[in-house]
């Protein structure tokens, strides 16, 4: 939207804005044909989502486009994929023993290893790439810059999976340590290529390491692979090129937050209410982070009424808001179960206050 990408920073700045800034992922047809003005029938998607954030949003990180249903495809490393509209997963993993995932490790850290940094033509051509989203969005932001922490790249980017990971680290330590720093070294080079003030004022680290009420491993196992040392790295390397940092996990991180804090991020995203992420207690706790998403998309986007939907909205904006640093949005995405009216009731709040 016009002037968005200046509310956005004025939030991150801690000057309360015109509005507070709307900032989500959407992947709902309904929704994204209401803003778009025009249908997803698979001519030009990739320019319907577009259309639709850049008439709903402040600020977003994807304008995906969604999967014809049922379709299949391979990845790189084997694995067979089934879609379903707006996501997708294994169907069949080609990777299926310990002795296959060692050797594959290994393959991978020498390839990571052999990579090389990013050159002053690379990042140029980035830049330009990076306007041209810019562009396309008239005004309404972009994170460009999403670096991975090493445990969340193992887990979900490399396909390892926790049951693997737990094999792994109890039989192949270091092997295991030797992989995280690879990877650590390989989100170092992409932020290199990738961080640039010019086109956005925020990083968006991902790092999905919690379930419902609890982090998906004690804080001294994070601690043994070096978990709380990898964002404090990606925190120093994207402020150095003068970007607010935004840690993004799913699930109940709350136990971990100090610790996070300690490593330098400015926000978190998504606050997950139904994970039991309690944002007002975060607000009290932590004055100063930046506070994006916010608004429960399980029960209260998805299933609660308008007007409950518009007086939560006020309430969020009004505590967690007053002084800046929040970005308001759903408490993951605005997936295909938001009825649009409850969604239009939301944005509207939003917008007049």
């Amino acid at each position: 939207m016009e002037n968005s990408r200046l509310l956005v920073e004025q939030a991150c700045e801690g000057v309360r804005p015109a509005h507070t800034p709307i900032f989500d992922l959407l992947l709902n047809d309904a929704i994204i044909e209401h803003f778009a003005g025009e249908p997803l029938d698979g001519l030009d998607d990739k320019s319907t989502c577009v259309k639709a954030a850049r008439n709903a949003l402040d600020g977003t990180r994807f304008t995906g486009i969604p999967y014809p249903d049922g379709t299949t495809f391979t990845d790189e490393q084997g694995n067979l994929h089934i879609t379903a509209r707006w996501t997708e997963w294994i169907r069949v993993h080609s990777l299926t023993t310990q002795d296959q995932w060692i050797r594959w490790i290994k393959w991978h850290i020498e390839t990571l290893e052999s990579l090389p940094w990013p050159t002053v033509a690379m990042r140029e051509a980035e830049q330009v790439r990076q306007q041209h989203v810019n562009d396309q969005l008239h005004g309404t932001a972009f994170i460009h810059c999403t670096p991975s922490t090493a445990i969340n790249d193992m887990l979900f980017g490399q396909k390892l999976g926790l049951t693997w990971f737990s094999y792994l680290w109890a039989d192949e330590r270091d092997l295991m340590l030797h992989w995280f720093r690879a990877l650590e070294r390989e989100q170092r080079r992409v932020i290199e290529l990738i961080a640039n003030r010019q086109t956005s004022n925020l990083a968006m680290i991902y790092s999905d390491v919690a379930f419902k009420h609890h982090p998906m491993f004690s804080p001294a196992t994070f601690r043994e692979f070096g978990f709380f040392d990898d964002v404090a790295s990606i925190c120093a390397a994207c402020h150095e090129r003068g970007l607010k940092v935004i840690f993004h996990s799913d699930g109940d991180i709350t136990s971990l937050v100090d610790d996070l804090v300690a490593t330098g991020i400015d926000g978190l995203n998504p606050l997950e209410k139904a994970a039991g992420v309690d944002v007002y207690a975060l607000r009290r706790r932590y004055p100063q982070l930046i506070l994006v998403g916010g608004v429960d998309v399980t029960h209260l986007l998805g299933e609660g009424s308008p007007d409950q939907i518009r007086q939560e909205t006020r309430h969020l904006i009004r505590e967690l808001g007053s002084e800046g640093h929040l970005l308001i949005g759903s408490s993951t995405e605005v997936s295909s179960h938001v009825p649009l009216l409850n969604y239009l009731a939301f944005r509207d709040e939003a917008l007049r206050i």
